[in-house]
């Protein structure tokens, strides 16, 4: 039997398929880092066989926002999002502050694939194999606020990464280069790192306090960053806490050794590095823009805070 559902915004009918009781909702951003969201959401459908499912299909940025805070997802068994970090992030801010959520499965279809490495799903068939298993994990996320900017943009939920300084700088280059793939982070951050830019700031660590010139801090509740990056090789998803790195303003060729050892995890027994777990941080600075989970949004000053087991995850 087959259901139709309307979208609430163009009502154009959305196919619902009825196979028994058990109901998924499947979101796919077609516009994903690797463009294979709607092929992936395909293959998963042909072992659907026991499963009504209900597709919807990304149409712009914050789309997935519009649609999750208006459905009664109660009635779902499980949410499977096919994209990548940064519709995790959609995903997160639509999600944050709602309860009763059922678990949700990331395919991995982006460009980075920052949390599917922390959770060591990185291809479809491990998707489909976790999707059976049904392990859930409940992670924390975290929630930064910039009283500066505009009204409607002074807060954001975050699940992946949040930074500021170089690594802000980093990301907006890497957008450019999506052609590039995965690899536009390496590239962006080779870059940067020979322009080696300063940035002034007082950066408090719960309550420990930085102050002066900084190359970048930034904020972790994944491991991986990026393309494969082991940026906060300590951390973990269910902790409660943040993994703060601070890196004082240093020379072009302390941050180009530095650089290679992000990959491994390594850069963290540098003594150019500051690696703290947090329960909350704030920067004090001029206004510069941020990267949250792999997206350009907010801006300097922040306050960042965690906020504990809050998405339920298929694991």
């Amino acid at each position: 039997m087959n259901q139709y559902k309307f979208n609430l915004f163009n009502r154009n009918p959305i196919l619902t398929f009825c196979k028994m009781c058990k109901k998924l909702l499947l979101l796919v951003n077609p516009y994903s880092g690797t463009g294979k969201s709607l092929a992936a959401s395909e293959y998963l459908k042909k072992q659907l066989d026991n499963y009504d499912y209900t597709t919807i299909v990304s149409e712009y940025r914050g789309y997935f926002i519009h649609f999750l805070q208006s459905e009664d997802l109660t009635t779902y068994e499980k949410i499977i999002v096919f994209g990548g970090d940064g519709t995790m992030h959609e995903i997160c801010n639509a999600l944050a502050e709602k309860t009763s959520l059922p678990p949700i499965l990331l395919f991995p279809c982006g460009g980075g694939k920052a949390l599917n490495h922390d959770l060591k799903n990185l291809d479809w068939d491990s998707s489909l194999a976790k999707f059976r298993q049904n392990n859930i994990k409940h992670i924390d996320i975290f929630k930064a606020t910039f009283p500066a900017a505009p009204a409607p943009e002074q807060m954001s939920y975050g699940f992946n990464i949040i930074g500021w300084g170089l690594v802000s700088d980093i990301n907006k280059t890497a957008e450019q280069l999506r052609w590039l793939g995965g690899l536009r982070y390496s590239v962006g951050a080779i870059f940067h790192i020979f322009r080696n830019p300063s940035f002034k700031a007082t950066v408090t660590v719960d309550d420990e306090v930085f102050t002066g010139d900084f190359s970048f801090v930034l904020a972790c509740n994944t491991q991986h960053t990026g393309k494969a990056m082991k940026i906060a090789p300590l951390a973990v998803l269910d902790d409660g806490l943040l993994d703060v790195l601070v890196i004082k303003h240093v020379s072009f060729f302390h941050l180009l050794r530095l650089f290679p050892l992000i990959f491994s995890g390594r850069h963290i027994h540098s003594p150019l590095v500051v690696y703290r777990k947090a329960r909350k941080f704030n920067i004090d600075a001029d206004p510069i823009m941020l990267v949250i989970d792999g997206e350009t949004k907010g801006q300097s000053p922040l306050q960042v805070e965690i906020v504990g087991n809050r998405l339920p995850l298929v694991v």
